[in-house]
């Protein structure tokens, strides 16, 4: 089942694809291994969707990307389709994860955040997922997620959004400055750390000096390095 990218209007379709997709894991018994998953973080304008994108095909995953992780948590709800098919201990098992999450680490207690880790922890737990953003890297666990930051430098980084929306230079700039401080508020209001700390990931690359193309096939490499099975 390839991975491919969802507009407005067609996130239900997405769902339902996969929740066929976790169905068949688990009709497949007990016994079948929870595939872990790759969870990134990026700076604007650096190829991190597209990174995820590629992942995805290469690994036969789902893709979750910010916008997917949202309206699952507010519209699709959690509760009405990620824990669907799940058995209590299932379910139980993922709660427990969250509430500990949340009395660990200094979450900021926002309902919306609630339903959004939620969405991303069950997701995890399910595994077989590239999750983009919203906190991933910061709610799965390293035994069961490859954790990624993806930068370049902020000219290249303009250079690249300008081209792709057809705006001057200065727009650009503006844009990215602008999402740079979205991205960063929302991490450290969050969870309290620094988006761009490198030591919150398992690798860091810079799409800047190799492709994103190139990048891929090394993270294809180091993920199956960390989980040969």
């Amino acid at each position: 089942m390839a991975s491919r990218k969802f507009g407005a209007g067609s996130y239900r379709a997405f769902a339902d694809s996969q929740s066929m997709r976790w169905d068949l894991v688990r009709r497949a018994g007990a016994k079948q291994r929870v595939a872990p998953c790759v969870a990134l973080s990026r700076q604007p304008g650096a190829g991190g969707d597209a990174l995820g994108q590629l992942l995805a095909e290469k690994l036969d995953y789902g893709f979750f990307g910010r916008e997917i992780v949202e309206t699952v948590a507010a519209e699709l709800g959690v509760d009405h389709w990620v824990l669907q098919g799940l058995d209590e201990t299932g379910r139980s098992g993922i709660q427990r994860f969250v509430a500990d999450l949340f009395r660990i680490r200094p979450i900021s207690d926002d309902a919306l955040l609630r339903k959004v880790t939620l969405a991303v922890a069950t997701i995890g737990r399910r595994g077989g997922a590239i999750l983009v953003g919203r906190g991933a890297p910061f709610i799965l666990p390293a035994e069961s997620a490859l954790r990624i930051l993806v930068v370049a430098p902020r000219e290249l980084r303009v250079e690249r959004y300008a081209k792709a929306k057809g705006v001057s230079s200065d727009d650009a700039a503006r844009d990215i400055a602008f999402a740079e401080q979205q991205r960063a508020a929302f991490v450290e209001c969050n969870f309290h750390v620094q988006q761009n700390d490198p030591l919150l990931y398992d690798y860091v690359v810079n799409t800047g000096t190799t492709s994103v193309e190139d990048a891929a096939e090394v993270m294809l490499e180091a993920f199956r390095r960390r989980f040969p099975a």
